[in-house]
């Protein structure tokens, strides 16, 4: 029976491969949607339950919380690496983090930080950053870009890796992080001090710079003051604001208070000067995830929707097959095959095919995942392609349902009339 199964479908490929590719199209966009609006749902929620306090210049809340979070958009500015040690010495805080961010490895940012912001993601290899113009990479980093530890890198200005190259001041990867799934595979961590001491050296060429320009500047207007008698200075506002932290300053503090009382105190404290912003980063993130929860219900819809379309398509179908066999049917009665015979052999055929296009949905939602996992990971969101949850499989049994279901009611139908009719 299966022989002659596959057989009959062979003959009919060409009507089989459009069903299926209805089927197939229908259940990836459900599962797709069900997969990235469950990661992303699961990756905020993890990642925000870490710390309690963020606090950073006085600015956008979500901004704060996303930059700091999953390393995107740009830092609000500075504040006194002073807040960390005032913190530290509170006797409110089991931690407090520091965290800068201005700089790229290519399109990596590089995160100035210490190794207490890394103490619970493993390493890969090597070892933790001990010193200034160490660092440790993220996972995907050290793959797309092939660095092991021992490697040097040379990091730039600004963010997207488009700034004016460090080259004279290269860091040394000492580790690699293992896969994470989060945010933290796609950066490059170091400490405050190589942030600080990447940006003096900068500095420093550019005064030299500005500085040359100045003495040029004065020779052309001292030539300019013997012809005219003019003898008014020259060269104010010559170093201004690069927009980074300057040694002594930070992007942001990550804290982890000792418990409620501590956590109120200091919203108290900082929540009230309008120079700083002190947000609760789950607060913030929930606000975030309400707007990703209506996307995804909008999603839902839109796949039930699809789905009951793809249901109605595939019925007819299914009728108009049932209708084009007609004569075999007949032929295979005539030589004494029973209609219950028909009826299995022509659900074996839906079977067959709903098992492949249950299959194929499930490798086609994989390869989209895996075709966009770079493109989100630039907004701090990290797709684990190989993840597949329950409802997914729970999907791919409506699939194979939705490719037998309008087969057995009409073979079922058939039979009753060859029934009344014998």
């Amino acid at each position: 029976m299966l022989r002659f199964a596959l057989k009959s479908m062979a003959v009919r490929k060409a009507k089989l491969i459009m069903t299926a590719l209805s089927v197939i199209i229908t259940a990836s966009v459900a599962l797709m949607a069900y997969n990235i609006s469950t990661q992303v749902s699961e990756g905020i929620v993890n990642t925000a339950a870490k710390y309690d306090m963020i606090i950073g210049p006085s600015g956008s809340a979500t901004q704060l919380a996303m930059n700091t979070m999953f390393f995107t958009d740009k830092p609000l500015g500075t504040i006194p690496y002073s807040v960390v040690e005032d913190l530290q010495n509170s006797g409110l805080v089991n931690q407090a983090i520091p965290f800068s961010m201005g700089d790229s490895y290519n399109a990596a940012p590089i995160v100035g930080t210490d190794a207490a912001l890394l103490a619970d993601k493993p390493l890969k290899s090597g070892a933790m950053f001990a010193q200034a113009m160490e660092a440790v990479v993220g996972y995907d980093v050290a793959r797309q870009y092939g660095l092991s530890p021992g490697d040097s890198i040379v990091t730039s200005h600004g963010l997207g890796g488009s700034g004016e190259a460090h080259a004279a001041s290269p860091l040394r990867v000492t580790g690699v992080l293992a896969r994470t799934n989060t945010a933290y595979d796609t950066a490059v961590f170091t400490p405050i001090s190589t942030i600080w001491a990447l940006h003096d050296h900068e500095d420093e060429d550019h005064d030299a710079d500005q500085g040359e320009a100045l003495v040029e500047g004065q020779a052309a207007e001292g030539d300019h003051a013997d012809a005219h008698g003019d003898d008014s200075p020259a060269g104010a506002g010559v170093h201004g604001d690069h927009g980074h932290a300057e040694e002594g300053e930070i992007c942001a503090v990550l804290v982890r208070s000792t418990g409620f009382n501590a956590w109120s105190r200091l919203s108290a404290i900082y929540g009230g000067d309008s120079n700083y912003l002190a947000i609760n980063p789950n607060t913030v993130l929930r606000e975030v995830m309400d707007n990703v929860d209506l996307s995804r219900r909008i999603v839902y819809i839109l796949c039930a929707v699809i789905l009951v379309m793809n249901l109605f398509v595939v019925s007819v179908i299914a009728l108009l097959n049932m209708v084009d066999s007609r004569r075999e049917i007949s032929l295979m009665r005539l030589i004494g095959i029973s209609m219950k015979k028909i009826n299995r052999l022509y659900l074996i055929q839906n079977a067959l095919a709903g098992l492949a296009a249950a299959a194929l949905s499930l490798g086609l939602s994989r390869l989209c995942l895996l075709a966009i996992r770079r493109f989100v990971a630039s907004m701090g969101i990290v797709l684990d392609a190989a993840r597949i949850y329950p409802m997914e499989w729970v999907i791919l049994l409506a699939v194979f349902l939705l490719s037998i279901l309008p087969t057995a009611v009409c073979t079922h139908s058939m039979s009753r009339r060859a029934t009344l009719e014998a």
